[in-house]
């Protein structure tokens, strides 16, 4: 199990793994210069990365080998068995939609009246539009 590094040596670490991909601003060059002359772990760290950063950039690029795509399997069972569930899931939308229209008819009236279909203010003041009964029973603001 590693050391627990203080945070000076965190970010040191991250420096030097982002100055082999130059991409530390001169300041944070200058700031893991001064940290690596003072930290030798920090210092053999840097080393150790350096040089296996340089070994894998030297190491020759491997070739995979010829791979083929393993062949589909197809059953007779798989177009019907889409079909049937495309039907199942349509079923199961108009089911929830019409429960939902029927429960929505079944509100308090409160906010409809019946015999001019307009809306009434209520206690919080929420409908201020004309509402229309669809035949669905559904209710839309206008």
């Amino acid at each position: 199990m590693g050391a627990v590094l203080n945070a000076e040596c965190e970010r040191a670490h991250s420096w030097v793994s982002l100055g082999l991909d130059a991409e530390l601003s001169e300041v944070e060059q200058a700031l893991l210069r001064a940290h690596v002359g003072r930290c030798a772990a920090c210092a053999g760290f840097a080393l150790d990365v350096d040089a296996l950063t340089r070994a894998l950039r030297r190491a020759p690029l491997a070739r995979p080998s010829a791979v083929g795509m393993p062949q589909r399997r197809r059953s007779a069972g798989t177009p019907l068995l889409q079909v049937g569930a495309a039907a199942a899931a349509v079923a199961i939308a108009a089911g929830f939609g019409s429960l939902a229209g029927s429960l929505h008819s079944r509100q308090s009236p409160s906010f409809t009246t019946a015999t001019t279909g307009s809306a009434m203010s209520g206690a919080a003041g929420l409908a201020t539009a004309p509402i229309h009964r669809l035949p669905v029973g559904r209710v839309i603001a206008l």
